[in-house]
């Protein structure tokens, strides 16, 4: 089952597919193994925890509309529906884990531009 992740500003902005992340067109934008967030090329950009989708200074930079632990939580707007997916890219080789920074308020970053940036 997938599910929206919303920016800051409560748009559905990126899609949770089990073990990745997708942009909102369908196609691969980042993995997921365990709470540690890579991108497509195995780097390590960020977590997952509790729905929050953090980057790599550990700020808040999406979230489900069930996270909990938010800095703050905007309104949500309205959920499009969801685009067809195209086909997984192979895995990469994953990058090691750096340590965890101490939890930030909302990341400066754009959601959508982050992902695909990394």
């Amino acid at each position: 089952m997938s599910n929206w992740i919303y920016n800051r500003n409560g748009q559905a902005t990126c899609i949770l597919d089990r073990d990745c992340i997708r942009n909102n067109r369908g196609s691969v934008t980042a993995w997921i193994f365990g709470i540690n967030v890579y991108s497509l090329r195995g780097s390590h950009i960020g977590w997952f925890e509790n729905g929050v989708l953090y980057d790599s200074r550990n700020s808040a930079i999406g979230f489900l509309r069930e996270a909990t632990g938010l800095p703050s939580r905007p309104g949500i707007g309205g959920t499009p529906g969801t685009p067809g997916f195209g086909g997984r890219p192979g895995r990469p080789g994953l990058s090691g884990t750096p340590g965890r920074p101490g939890r930030g308020g909302w990341s400066s970053h754009d959601l959508a531009t982050y992902l695909a940036d990394n």
